[in-house]
């Protein structure tokens, strides 16, 4: 496995990644690594752990070693990737990643710069991605890789390519690794209502089983977390339903509806991303403060 060893001297002259302010890193400090070679500009983030021992250390390093001996298997080109561990006077404090020069994907839909038909576009680049990794589960060798901690502040746009990326893969569920928290995935949404959601007998700070289900719940929590303008994920289910039938009166299609009308049902949980593009039509007249108005007539 390659190992980025530096001396402390040159750790202490890394500069800091600049962040957004809405982005609360509490699992380490991320700092810009200048390329190797003099020719090239490539620069790589190191991130440095705050915990350096103990079991969530070691389970963030066995994920690490899962995400770079499965890499090339996986093969998905949008996922940024770890490249090596990192050690400052040969002790491992991390590891590397490429440096990508982006927009996180939360500021982008908080943002006016942004239209509604982009913004939809970028939510159903998720989707696709999810459906990427569906595929590798399906037909490689990989069956257990799940990006689990699944929200808006790890996805960033790439100001490069244009194109949505996934960050923080070392809180994804991979191998034998322990199941790490998930912002969507807590008691206090009413996902814990549903018996298709597991809950863990062990984990370090995950709460349900990682699978497809809770993947394609989080990703729908994303998509009405813009269509609604707030947490849909605590609303309660039944006014889930009641706002997915006005969703229908203003002309959704039944396609998409049912799809994401599966999170609170035994059913198995459908993607719904090849039927965005239509929800830009009615983007405005889904958010919360009109829908209460209506529902109050």
């Amino acid at each position: 496995m390659q190992i980025l060893n530096m001396s402390k001297r040159r750790f202490e002259s890394l500069e800091p990644l600049d962040l957004p302010q809405s982005i609360f890193n509490t699992e380490a400090e991320m700092f810009i690594v200048p390329g190797k070679n003099k020719w090239s500009k490539q620069q790589s983030v190191l991130k440095k752990l705050y915990h350096d021992s103990g079991e969530i250390f070691s389970n963030k390093l066995y994920t690490i070693h899962e995400l770079l001996d499965k890499k090339e298997e996986i093969g998905v080109e949008e996922l940024v990737m770890p490249e090596a561990l990192a050690a400052v006077d040969s002790e491992i404090v991390g590891f590397t990643m490429p440096y990508i020069p982006n927009i996180n994907f939360q500021v982008v839909m908080d943002s006016d710069v942004y239209t509604t038909t982009q913004k939809i576009a970028y939510l159903k680049e998720i989707g696709a991605l999810l459906a990427k990794l569906h595929r590798v589960r399906e037909y490689t060798n990989v069956k257990d890789f799940y990006l689990n901690d699944i929200h808006e502040n790890n996805f960033i746009l790439n100001i490069k390519t244009g194109k949505i990326n996934a960050v923080d893969l070392d809180s994804s569920k991979i191998g034998n690794n322990l199941t790490a928290a998930a912002r969507y995935l807590t008691p206090m949404s009413q996902l814990s209502l549903i018996s298709k959601y597991v809950p863990l007998e062990r984990s370090i700070g995950g709460i349900y089983e990682v699978n497809e289900n809770t993947e394609i719940y989080c990703y729908i929590i994303m998509i009405f977390n813009f269509l609604y303008g707030g947490n849909i994920g605590k609303m309660p289910i039944q006014d889930f339903y009641i706002y997915l039938e006005y969703l229908s009166k203003l002309g959704v299609s039944k396609e998409f509806l049912d799809k994401v009308s599966y999170i609170y049902i035994g059913k198995t949980n459908e993607n719904p991303y090849e039927y965005l593009d239509e929800l830009a039509h009615f983007y405005g007249r889904t958010h919360k403060n009109v829908f209460e108005k209506v529902r109050k007539k």
